[in-house]
């Protein structure tokens, strides 16, 4: 096989934590930060304590599910199962020779390094353009539209195909349900016939199995779309607005989310395209952030 499919297939093939319908960004957030480290010249090996620890704990407390804590050793540690990442100083571990992931401070303390192999790294140094196309496979696959261009825009990737697989009738079958205005706030900017700044949000990511049909969706506009993939705010069992607590800002903010805290979504019309049950109890264990 082509050395770049190689890669690309593996990449896509990676064995990421599965438990029910959680989340599990880890292996996909060490991949970008590394990858956009690559661009901008690192060498090929990051020391876990001085430059994968804080940073990529960082990624998880922002772009993960909401957790007690963040484990950012286990996708480092754990990533050299999946073929085309290696370690350097891991035999010092306690756990050498085993399958069993050593205690993370053993990682800080012997200077346990890691990164991508270097039959890889010198395909990646080579070339940008392949540096970000791994980049959107990895945020395609992983991650909801709005977040896909958060993560692009702040590891500095040039991503311009980021919409692609946007479903135009997605879009048109939830706003026209919602008719053509924002479930939470009632924003309806129209020029001439046009709607401005409307969006259709999945409440269950499709990257995790959500479907694009009008139960898994809400018109959202653009704030209130960002905030809800987010997990700034997101719609309870009754279909009440939940803000999250880490919310805050002017008064503009005051009126934009925390004047509808608690406050019942404007629903459609028909009953079979309210939200389903099943997707806002995902939504709010996944992504809402309390």
């Amino acid at each position: 096989m082509d050395p770049i499919k190689n890669l690309q297939q593996a990449i896509a093939s990676i064995t990421i934590w599965r438990k029910g319908e959680q989340r599990a960004p880890h292996k996909p957030l060490l991949l970008l930060y590394v990858l956009a480290c690559y661009q901008h010249g690192h060498s090929r090996l990051f020391d876990y304590g001085s430059e994968i620890r804080d940073n990529l704990h960082g990624l998880l407390e922002r772009f993960g599910p909401q957790r007690a804590q963040y484990r950012p050793d286990m996708p480092f540690w754990r990533l050299q199962a999946d073929g085309f990442w290696e370690l350097q100083n891991a035999e010092r571990c306690s756990t050498s020779g085993s399958s069993r992931q050593p205690p993370a401070g053993e990682l800080v303390e012997h200077h346990v390094a890691g990164g991508f192999d270097e039959q890889h790294y010198s395909l990646l140094i080579k070339s940008k353009t392949l540096i970000n196309s791994l980049a959107q496979q990895i945020l395609e696959a992983h991650f909801a539209e709005s977040i896909q261009e958060e993560l692009a825009e702040e590891l500095g990737f040039n991503l311009l195909q980021i919409r692609k697989q946007r479903d135009p009738l997605f879009r048109q079958q939830v706003l026209r349900a919602y008719n053509y205005q924002c479930a939470i706030c009632g924003f309806n900017l129209r020029h001439d016939n046009a709607s401005i700044a409307l969006e259709a949000a999945h409440i269950k990511w499709k990257q995790h199995g959500g479907p694009c049909e009008v139960a898994n969706g809400l018109a959202l506009c653009a704030i209130h779309h960002k905030a809800f993939d987010k997990g700034s705010l997101g719609v309870d069992e009754n279909m009440r607005v939940q803000i999250s607590s880490a919310v805050n800002g002017n008064s503009i903010v005051s009126r934009l989310f925390w004047d509808f805290s608690g406050v019942q979504i404007q629903l459609p019309m028909q009953k079979e395209n309210y939200p389903q049950a099943n997707y806002i109890e995902w939504h709010t264990r996944e992504i809402f952030r309390k």
